[in-house]
């Protein structure tokens, strides 16, 4: 991992990463406090979560064309002009009177730089697989995983004080330079990452085919991308627990807070340290996991992390229902702990298992996959509380969870 640490190419992509969270954070905090200032700022805060959310739905899509990409450094240069510009149209118009028309501009623009942000990442990744040895990719991605993770919680708080001080219009002029910081690390630095993908910068170029014929190519790319995957060891198990696994954490904050509505008194002290209490579990558990997979849990299995998750949501749940705040965060926290530790594990066997050129066309795929999981699980949520009490609601949590931790426990009994 040192080695990694050390490659001066690995910092530069990675300081450039880090910069670009900064502005997408700090824009995403300014957004929000911007729609307090129009009257139908439920409908627009709907409409800004729609921009963040929907992006994700196209990972797969973004993935293959990463992929089939023969000029990666240019083309990240270019996803970059296209951030720095959406936000320079934003600094433009956030200028008028407050509206929901702006707001679905701005929803707009930001959209379509979190498209090119997720091109972007996917167009990285053979640079990256190339930097990191396979033993050491885990722990290098532990390690980044909690640097990025404990950054975003100082970028918020940084943002937070910003946002107080700062017009809107200058904020979208910060996050403009962001990127603009970031190309100007990627242009000093596109000779050093060019010298790993010169194959694709060299092949002959794509002929151009027909709606048809892509998405014949997309449909044979997924079932060439999932018979590869089905090849990992454990992977199989992992790709059906982990949608379950959000599903579960994605409606944490908002069973608690609905069950604070039914019971007072299931709470730490008040209402507001209990929500606060909730997200710092589940950001602090993610983090100590992701440190804690460089150091101790390297030898872990990731099915056997997967079953201890599913067991703490189950506890989670169940503390839900025998109204018991205090069970609900331990158990929360050791289920992102432990889910801090299986990221960097799927995504070290990924890397070390696949060819370069599926590498994006994957990860794109498990990214829309996984998304779902939340998705579905807030909809599924969302019609549930007008029907049962959370209680109801986390007994079905809890009957979904049994019977997928069932399958992995028997899933490895048949392999034994």
């Amino acid at each position: 991992m040192k080695e990694t640490l050390k490659n001066p190419l690995y910092i530069k992509i990675l300081i450039a990463d880090l910069i670009s969270n900064f502005g997408d954070i700090l824009y995403y905090l300014a957004l929000l406090n911007y729609v307090l200032q129009i009257e139908q700022s439920d409908f627009a805060i709907a409409i800004i979560n729609a921009s963040e959310i929907i992006p994700i739905l196209f990972s797969f899509l973004l993935g293959y064309f990463a992929d089939q990409n023969q000029k990666r450094v240019a083309t990240i240069i270019k996803t970059l002009v296209v951030r720095i510009a959406a936000y320079l149209f934003v600094t433009v118009i956030i200028g008028f009177n407050p509206s929901l028309l702006i707001v679905v501009a701005v929803s707009f623009a930001n959209f379509i730089s979190d498209l090119a942000g997720q091109y972007e990442n996917s167009l990285y990744y053979p640079i990256i697989n190339q930097l990191v040895r396979n033993e050491a990719r885990e722990k290098v991605m532990a390690f980044r995983q909690s640097l990025v993770m404990s950054l975003n919680i100082l970028f918020q708080a940084v943002g937070g004080v910003l946002i107080c001080y700062i017009s809107f219009r200058n904020l979208a002029m910060i996050n403009a330079l962001t990127f603009a910081v970031s190309m100007m690390i990627v242009v000093c630095s596109r000779k050093e990452m060019r010298k790993y993908c010169q194959d694709e910068e060299r092949s002959a170029p794509k002929e151009k085919r027909s709606v048809n014929q892509l998405f014949r190519q997309l449909k044979k790319e997924l079932a060439d991308a999932v018979r590869l995957l089905w090849k990992i060891p454990g992977i199989k198990e992992t790709l059906a627990a982990i949608p379950v696994l959000n599903a579960g954490l994605a409606v944490v904050t908002s069973i608690v807070v609905l069950h604070m509505a039914e019971n007072p008194s299931f709470c730490v002290i008040s209402a507001e340290i209990t929500i606060a209490l909730v997200a710092i579990c589940e950001t602090a558990g993610r983090i100590a996991g992701s440190t804690l997979t460089i150091f101790t849990f390297k030898k872990m299995k990731l099915t056997d992390a997967i079953k201890i998750i599913l067991v703490f949501i189950v506890i989670l749940f169940s503390g839900i229902i025998v109204q018991n705040i205090y069970i609900v965060l331990a158990a929360l926290f050791i289920a992102s702990l432990l889910t801090g530790c299986v990221d960097p594990k799927m995504g070290a066997l990924i890397f070390n298992n696949l060819d370069k050129t599926k590498l994006a066309t994957a990860f794109g795929g498990m990214t829309t996959y996984f998304q779902l999981g939340d998705i579905v699980s807030k909809m599924l949520f969302s019609v549930l509380v007008m029907c049962f009490t959370t209680k109801t609601i986390a007994g079905a949590y809890i009957f979904i969870t049994v019977i997928f931790l069932g399958y992995i426990i028997f899933q490895d009994k048949v392999k034994k």
